[in-house]
């Protein structure tokens, strides 16, 4: 019983805001005083298996590593998919079933909302102000969208992803990726990583202050390659900056994430340190942004979550958060109580002195925009003689694949594999012309399509 007030408690209080201070505390005072059940207990002492195992980089089901069956489900999937593009086929032109996460203050002056009430929780803009109309999409939207999508990488390994997240079942795998096209063409996505900073931060109040005190990061990858991007949620609270604001920068990291993907890596870590975590730093509508991406329109790409340090307190909050879960993105969260068992998971080597006792002397810093950084987004003529370039690679792409998909038999394309890699080359001549100078770019790691991470080890004492 009082396992199920705990919770119950805890999920009043993350709705409703916490109540004036000396009720709180009694509140709080009065569950602690009361012996847990054993299986509460245990949930609150989950730490990192002894059976952990570090993982291998997957092959199955990859590009370069398919089977005859899973290269004639690819064709299929790609012959579909064209027959949309060309408006041969009908769909769902409506736009996914989160756009109504568009309606959350974007239209308002971006200003946090004032505490009011008993509880110190106000209606938002969103649940005062009408949704806007969702619009409808045509064929040839989706397939501007397709190849803004892909950037640098092969288009097989886009569409790859979507298939492997449905298990080759088609249908679904459709209908996932249309969405995740739809999804990228709502939240304006392109427009995102065309503002610089500072662009960013007029748009959205506050977006330059979450990079300044590294709410939120990419730094560094696991011998496997894959990024790791570390979330400082002690750092966050709901109400010092508009929700709009949260919402873009999660997005924009996820973006920036993509550029740091050397090749042959498809997938990321991410770390959500909770030291010092509390209620106040909780967010329902960051959780469900985190979960919905990586599982509709980011799939395939998380490839751990640690949960780090996590209190007392979130435990809670965890089952909660547990049933949102997919089943598979559910299996990929570990649990590290300490910075020994971090070590487990990611190497010293590879995670700063500070914070996580590791072995790189190394300190998170913003580094603001120069000037003039982007001016090469000013040389109209060049952008556009740079985008038609692109196009005919990607109708070169287009042509090769179509007349792939009538083969009966054979392997993979080569030819395509080829006009992949000259995309891949080309994006990194367009980029600076269609993309605002990141952080990333600044610290010298996203440059011309090479990822560099450097570290400084400090030998162990």
């Amino acid at each position: 019983m009082i396992h199920f007030f705990y919770f119950v408690l805890l999920k009043f209080f993350s709705i409703f805001g916490p109540p004036p201070f000396l009720l709180f505390s009694s509140l709080l005072f009065l569950l602690l005083s009361i012996p847990l059940p054993p299986i509460v207990t245990l949930q609150f002492t989950m730490s990192l298996s002894p059976t952990y195992v570090q993982p291998v980089i997957p092959t199955e089901g990859r590009l370069g590593h398919l089977n005859q069956e899973q290269i004639e489900k690819l064709k299929q999937f790609w012959e579909r998919l064209y027959d949309i593009f060309d408006g041969k086929t009908p769909f769902d032109q409506t736009a996914p079933s989160s756009f109504k996460g568009q309606a959350r203050d974007e239209e308002g002056d971006g200003a946090p909302a004032q505490k009011s009430g008993w509880f110190g929780r106000s209606k938002s803009a969103s649940e005062t102000s009408t949704a806007p109309v969702a619009p409808r999409f045509t064929g040839k939207d989706l397939y501007k969208a397709f190849w803004k999508l892909t950037m640098m990488d092969h288009p097989d390994l886009i569409v790859l992803k979507f298939i492997r997240a449905r298990k080759w079942v088609l249908d679904d795998a459709l209908k996932m990726f249309l969405n995740a096209l739809k999804w990228r063409i709502v939240e304006r996505l392109d427009e995102l990583v065309e503002l610089s900073d500072v662009e960013l931060d007029a748009k959205y109040p506050k977006f330059i202050e979450q990079m300044r005190i590294g709410k939120g990061y990419l730094r560094g990858a696991d011998p496997l390659g894959r990024p790791m991007s570390v979330v400082n949620t002690r750092l966050h609270h709901k109400a010092d900056q508009p929700a709009e604001t949260i919402h873009r920068f999660t997005l924009y990291t996820m973006e920036c994430g993509r550029t740091v993907l050397p090749v042959g890596s498809e997938t990321v870590i991410v770390i959500f340190d909770l030291s010092n975590f509390g209620l106040d730093n909780m967010d329902w509508g960051f959780v469900r942004l985190f979960v919905q991406c990586f599982e509709s329109y980011y799939p395939e790409t998380l490839g751990v979550c640690v949960v780090h340090r996590a209190p007392f307190v979130f435990w809670g909050l965890w089952k909660l958060i547990q049933p949102l879960l997919d089943p598979v993105v559910a299996t990929k969260f570990v649990f590290t109580r300490n910075n020994a068992e971090l070590h487990k998971v990611i190497p010293r080597e590879r995670l700063p002195i500070t914070h996580y006792d590791g072995l790189d002397d190394w300190k998170y810093q913003y580094v603001p925009a120069s000037e003039g950084e982007n001016d090469c987004m000013k040389d109209l003529t060049r952008k556009e003689e740079l985008l038609n370039e692109r196009q005919a690679l990607e109708t070169k792409f287009d042509v090769m694949t179509r007349a792939w998909i009538k083969e009966a038999g054979g392997k993979n394309s080569d030819e395509r594999d080829e006009i992949a890699k000259e995309m891949r080359e080309q994006y990194t001549r367009l980029s600076p012309y269609i993309r605002a100078v990141s952080l990333y770019m600044r610290w010298g790691v996203a440059v011309d399509g090479e990822v560099n991470w450097t570290y400084n080890v400090k030998a162990e004492e």
